[in-house]
């Protein structure tokens, strides 16, 4: 696995670790804590504390157990009261032809959901050149709305297509936060 980077502001966006330690990652989720009440200007309340820790914690065993994420990144402005947003990378090695075609199924995986509404928008990056944006969003089988932006680029160089993705249970929540989003999205880079 090559490691991504990003020259996006460190205040705004936290690498998240997948395979650290328990205690490790217990360190981290406290400088977490602590960072999300800097950047809101006010001390969390237990109850904040808690449903965040616990959302980050599952968060981190999804990715790393059933998506097998490569690298994660935190969205830090999320207001402490709703979900953290993270948003994963996956790499992959490359198709064979490099397609546009394969490009669009990384970028949207799950033909068989019905979806709401789909979005497939090229998407330029200064360090991958042109690639892929999806926006899509489904209802789940509980009824309620969710919502994906999902990248894909093809680095032809080092033989990866790479994704970058993320999902939200509150499409408002995620449609706001997506011009910050694509700022992030052109700030990745592999090392």
């Amino acid at each position: 696995m090559l490691i991504v980077e990003t020259d996006s502001d460190p205040a705004v966006w936290f690498h998240m670790p997948l395979r650290d330690t328990k205690a490790e990652f217990a360190r981290w989720l406290g400088l977490q804590l602590k960072a999300n009440a800097l950047v809101h200007r006010r001390r969390l309340t237990w109850r904040e504390k808690r449903r965040t820790r616990k959302l980050l914690e599952r968060s981190a065993v999804m990715l790393r157990d059933s998506v097998k994420a490569d690298q994660a990144f935190l969205f830090g402005p999320m207001p402490p009261q709703v979900s953290p947003l993270v948003l994963f990378t996956k790499q992959f090695a490359c198709d064979e032809e490099h397609s546009h075609r394969h490009l669009s199924m990384l970028a949207e995986p799950d033909p068989s959901a019905t979806s709401l509404r789909v979005e497939t928008t090229p998407f330029v990056s200064s360090h991958f050149g042109e690639g892929l944006r999806c926006v899509r969003s489904w209802t789940r089988p509980d009824g309620g709305p969710i919502m994906y932006v999902a990248y894909a680029w093809n680095d032809a160089a080092r033989d990866i297509d790479l994704v970058l993705k993320g999902h939200y249970d509150d499409p408002e929540i995620l449609e706001a936060s997506l011009e910050a989003i694509d700022d992030f999205a052109r700030s990745i880079w592999i090392a």
